[in-house]
């Protein structure tokens, strides 16, 4: 027996009425071709087709990803500062994971009124509830971190296993290194961007097994290069061209990455040896059957994803999926889930939608920052509870009764369907991860709406617990590391882009001079940002190989917009004989 019979008979109608061909987004303008596989997955998960293209949808639903952001928020109970990825002007109030996870805010609960906005109602109850700081996988050790799967003696890390690192994300057994987008087992290396297994090695993108090597693009077991595209198998290239063992270690010589000004000069002759002889592959992909996207890595009819790893399955329009993951759609950041529509880091979950940080929920519908549910609707902050809507409790009988209204009425005003509003995220949108991840311009941005606060606003970069009598100019940084001395540990430092003030860590001075990395004079999240746009974004578009002409699907890239693609065979082929 169904348990919402009336809202399933309205949007059976609603499908049986939907016929398919081209679409055109309601957000961005955007053409798509709405096919049978679409159908197919609105059917599956009983929701009403999308009005908006699966490029509008990942932005949308990536403004509740924080990218890489750090804020000082303020503890619940106390209002000492706390350092969190959701900013205080987002009205989101914080307490410590370890805090968070020992309180019952199940007493914190509000009645449903379906005739009226279901969002404005949840925004009501999520400013009565406080959300976990961190949202730490497992803790760290001795680290600053966000969303922590085990740091340990790591300063400002982000979803990251790592010990002794700076400044990265999405880094797993990395350590000794800083400035990592997207890596695997990195050591002693910086500013390495979607690269595995890499040892000593510094501006490396796209590339596996590389020891002691410098600006590499698409490179696979090279030792001993600097600044070499699409090679194999390779040692003492220099820009490319093949050295002998001794011209090599005489070039470098006359090289110091210590200088910024050095690093900034060959960053540029970089760029113009991949503009010249550069191939990118239509996609990154690893071993994939029936799959299409870019990033997957063992994937299984997987269509229109990224950045999936571990074997996802039956996987549909989705982005950032690691663990096992299977006959999930339109999601982002799923670990461990399955069968799960439209949410946002949900980790080991299991037919739930529409939700948000929350982890262990089954069968739930727009729940927030919540833990072990099952049977659930809107509701925040709960845990360990069934049959419980915006955290009130209900009797079986009672809560199908009310969340068929409840879906019913939604429908009917078009917000079932569609995801959480971009106004009750709690990230900066402008360093969101519809900007991180997806490549949004400010242009995009503002058709979305949201809450478009300031990077400065009610405290969130501790610029009030600043002397600004002790501040430094950024113009003022050393050129060399040799010349950073210990007097710029701890001294502030303005950057007026970022409206964030940064300083020198100790830590991190020293792994500078460990390893020879030229001092910067941006703020790290600036640094981590210019790293993750050298490689793809989650936007798709269509292209065409340069070589045979034939048309292939591309992820952007905002770095390098155009870049020379080959589909597979071609660039097999060119890898075979250039490489």
């Amino acid at each position: 027996m169904a348990s919402t019979p009336n809202y399933d008979a309205k949007v059976k109608a609603i499908l049986d009425a939907t016929t398919l061909g081209e679409r055109v987004c309601a957000i961005t303008g955007e053409k798509w071709t709405q096919d049978s596989k679409e159908l197919e997955i609105y059917r599956r998960f009983n929701v009403p087709p999308l009005k908006i293209c699966t490029n509008a949808l990942w932005k949308w639903m990536a403004f509740y990803d924080a990218g890489f952001q750090f804020w000082w928020n303020k503890h619940a109970e106390t209002g000492k500062p706390v350092l969190s990825f959701h900013h205080p002007a987002s009205g989101i109030r914080v307490l410590p994971d370890v805090e968070w996870h020992a309180k019952d805010f199940s007493t914190i609960t509000a009645d449903v009124d379906p005739t009226k906005s279901f969002f404005d109602q949840l925004r009501a109850l999520e400013l009565c509830v406080p959300f976990m700081a961190t949202f730490d996988r497992q803790p760290p050790e001795n680290s600053i971190t966000l969303f922590s799967f085990g740091d340990r003696n790591s300063y400002f890390t982000f979803a990251c296993q790592s010990e002794r690192c700076f400044f990265s994300a999405g880094a797993f057994q990395a350590e000794g290194s800083s400035l990592l987008w997207l890596t695997n087992q990195i050591t002693d290396s910086h500013w390495i961007l979607k690269s595995d297994r890499l040892f000593r090695c510094r501006y490396v993108r796209e590339s596996l097994d590389c020891i002691d090597s410098a600006f590499l693009f698409d490179c696979r077991n090279c030792q001993n290069c600097f600044g070499v595209v699409n090679k194999r198998n390779r040692q003492y290239l220099f820009m490319n061209e093949q050295l002998s063992r001794a011209e090599y270690e005489a070039r470098m010589l006359t090289i110091d990455l210590g200088k910024r000004s050095e690093v900034e000069k060959y960053s540029q002759q970089f760029d113009a040896l991949l503009a010249k002889e550069g191939v990118w592959p239509e996609n990154f992909n690893v071993n994939t059957q029936e799959s299409v996207g870019e990033y997957l890595v063992n994937a299984v009819r997987s269509q229109q994803c990224f950045a999936a790893a571990d074997a996802p399955t039956d996987q549909y329009r989705s982005a950032w999926s690691y663990g096992l993951n299977q006959h999930n759609a339109n999601m982002w950041g799923s670990i461990d889930s399955s069968d799960c529509y439209m949410s946002v880091a949900c980790p080991n979950s299991s037919k739930s939608n529409f939700s948000y940080r929350s982890f262990r929920l089954d069968n739930c519908e727009f729940c927030v920052m919540s833990s072990d549910l099952r049977d659930c609707f809107g509701c925040v902050g709960l845990k360990k509870k069934r049959f419980c809507i915006f955290n009130k409790q209900y009797t079986e009988e009672e809560y199908w009764r009310i969340v068929d209204e409840i879906k019913s009425a939604m429908l009917e005003r078009g917000e079932y369907g569609t995801y959480l509003p971009t106004a009750l995220s709690t990230t900066f949108v402008p360093e969101s991860g519809a900007v991180v991840y997806t490549g949004a311009s400010p242009e995009e941005l503002a058709m979305f709406g949201g809450n478009l606060f300031g990077a400065e606003d009610d405290g969130a970069t501790g610029a009030d617990r600043i002397d600004p009598s002790k501040a430094r100019k950024r113009e003022d940084i050393p050129d060399a590391i040799d010349d950073l001395t210990d007097e710029w540990v701890g001294v502030p430092i303005y950057d007026e882009v970022s409206k964030r003030t940064f300083t020198f860590l100790r830590p991190e001075v020293e792994h500078y001079r460990r390893l020879r990395v030229a001092p910067p004079n941006i703020h790290f999240i600036r640094r981590l940002h210019e790293v993750s746009h050298a490689g793809q974004v989650a936007a798709f578009e269509p292209a065409s190989c340069t070589k045979c002409q034939q048309a292939v699907t591309i992820a952007k890239n905002i770095r390098y917009p155009h870049r020379r693609i080959y589909c597979r065979a071609c660039y097999t082929a060119f890898v075979e004989k250039n490489g």
